[in-house]
Parts: C-alpha cells; sequence; structure tokens
C-alpha cells in the first residue's frame, strides 16, 4: 500500500495528541506506523519490526490509499520475553486538553504515554468511552488536517519481510509505513 499524506498526518497527529514531541526524543522508545488493516500476518509483521526497532510501536490499519480514517490501531508492547499484539484499541481524550489514551475495546486496559516517554499499558476503565473516542477523534483529525500534506523526507516504506533501516537524520523521527 502506498504511503498518503492524510494517513501520515493521522499517525503524526496521534504521535502529538498523546504527548510525544515532533522530533526524536532522548528516551527514543515509540515507533509510530501505519499499513494495511490488522490480521494475523500484519500482526507477527508489526511485532518483527518492534523487535528490529528496539520500540513498541503504535499502528493504524487502513482499507486502502483513498481511506480518510483507519479502520483501527494496534499496539506492539514489548514485553521481557514476548511481544504482546493488542488490537482493536480506540483513541480516547478525556477532554480537550488530556493526553490522548488508547483504549482497548475488548480489555479493561488501555496505553498512554508517560512523564519519561515510555509507552505503558494500564489496567483499568474509561468513563465514557463512546464520548471519549469522539472528542479524540476530532482533535486528531484537527491537528491532522493542519498539517502540511508533503510525505516527510525521511518517512520509511517497509516491505513485508525486509529490514528496518534508522532515518539519516536522526533528529527526526519518522512514521514507517507497512506494505
Amino acid at each position: 500500500m502506498k504511503m498518503m499524506p492524510h494517513h501520515q498526518n493521522t499517525m503524526l497527529a496521534v504521535r502529538r495528541e498523546m504527548g510525544w514531541p515532533g522530533f526524536k526524543p532522548a528516551n527514543d522508545c515509540i515507533g509510530f506506523c501505519s499499513g494495511r488493516p490488522m490480521d494475523f500476518e500484519v500482526g507477527m509483521e508489526i511485532a518483527r519490526v518492534a523487535q528490529m526497532m528496539g520500540k513498541d510501536v503504535i499502528y493504524s490499519g487502513w482499507a486502502s490509499t483513498e481511506a480518510t480514517e483507519p479502520t483501527g490501531f494496534t499496539v506492539a508492547y514489548r514485553e521481557m520475553l514476548n511481544i504482546d499484539i493488542v488490537d482493536n484499541l480506540v483513541p480516547y481524550a478525556a477532554n480537550d486538553d488530556a493526553p490522548l489514551l488508547l483504549v482497548s475495546t475488548l480489555a479493561d486496559e488501555f496505553f498512554a504515554i508517560d512523564g519519561r516517554g515510555s509507552l505503558v499499558r494500564m489496567p483499568g476503565k474509561t468513563k465514557d468511552i463512546h464520548k471519549g473516542r469522539k472528542l479524540a477523534v476530532k482533535r486528531i483529525k484537527a491537528r491532522a488536517a493542519a498539517m502540511d500534506n508533503s510525505l516527510l523526507a525521511n518517512n520509511r516504506f517497509v516491505p513485508t519481510g525486509q529490514d528496518w533501516i534508522e532515518p539519516d537524520r536522526a533528529q527526526i523521527e519518522t512514521v514507517v509505513r507497512f506494505a
């Protein structure tokens, strides 16, 4: 699937709304990427890339290059001995200023970015998930719409099974795209 500016901008907006800076932070431990809708093969590929990158991964699946909204969000969360692929996540905002969370629709847990810039998995339910999701989507769309529609110079297209290569300009983190 070819990278589209609105897919890139959506992931950049998710990144910023979750509290991740627009530059490469000192604790560079989260990758943001997008590609095909989630299935077993895509989950295995995201886990492989998370291991290669040495980062947790926040992933959005898209039905097509023309799609204007992702089909869903997934996290590849690195544990001590394995990588958990957690699917069926929705963006959530408690209010206009709170950092976005990714909330599970299947379990009582959510993902957030902590003060160190690490992705953390927290138990619990959020209040009024439908209202919080609606607000989060509104914020993501507004931030994405305010961005330039050109692709980032250091974007990476990673064909299935291929190596991931660190971007040349280390100060700029990029969104990785899977075929």
